[in-house]
């Protein structure tokens, strides 16, 4: 666990149940529903990204430290964490449907372009890419997707060091109740260089943005 960052990570599914209100807070229970009800509440340190969406905000203690999609039912979702100037983190978070490629590249190059005298050319941003993906022999690969090589190239176009990116697949089909297909990203309050992301299906990734 990372300091300041809340849990929203269940060890178990739950299942499901012959009693409607045990289902209902069920489902409550996802990650997403949880991040759902603290926005309706009036949290302000978290950013919503909706379907066909692209969101970007700088993390800051006082500010915001979250932001979140949820719904990745063949979707597709990229993240960037992007260093500043001054230091501090820009967090870029988008999801959109896979026929719309060239929808999300453009938006991801509209947020470049609106904070670009903020970024730090010479740093090496982190791309984080939330795909579909397919069992191959057991192991889940991800779908050949154009959205790899397209964002890559855009943000070798921009940054002299290129960048850093991982791909995370995930399962479409025979999802089991109340799996949670969200794509998370939680900064600490406490030091926003430490990062944890939540994938769909609640694949935790703890990522030390010093290193």
């Amino acid at each position: 666990m990372v300091e300041g960052i809340i849990n929203l990570t269940r060890k178990v599914l739950p299942r499901l149940s012959a009693n409607a209100k045990d289902n209902i807070a069920n489902i409550n229970s996802m990650p997403e529903m949880v991040l759902n009800k603290m926005v309706r509440n009036g949290d302000k340190s978290i950013l919503h990204t909706d379907m066909n969406q692209c969101t970007a905000a700088i993390i800051r203690k006082n500010g915001i430290t979250t932001s979140y999609t949820d719904a990745l039912h063949g979707c597709n979702s990229v993240g960037a964490v992007i260093k500043l100037k001054n230091g501090e983190n820009l967090c870029v978070l988008s999801h959109y449907v896979p026929t719309n490629i060239n929808g999300q590249v453009e938006a991801v190059k509209k947020q470049l372009t609106t904070y670009s005298r903020y970024i730090n050319n010479d740093s090496k941003p982190k791309l984080f890419f939330n795909i579909r993906g397919f069992n191959n022999n057991g192991k889940l690969d991800a779908v050949p997707n154009n959205i790899v090589d397209k964002i890559i190239e855009l943000f070798n176009g921009r940054f002299k060091k290129g960048v850093d990116y991982t791909i995370t697949p995930y399962e479409n089909g025979n999802r089991p109740a109340f799996f949670s297909s969200a794509n998370i990203f939680q900064f600490s309050p406490n030091d926003t260089n430490k990062l944890k992301i939540t994938n769909v299906g609640e694949i935790e990734k703890f990522i030390d943005l010093n290193i």
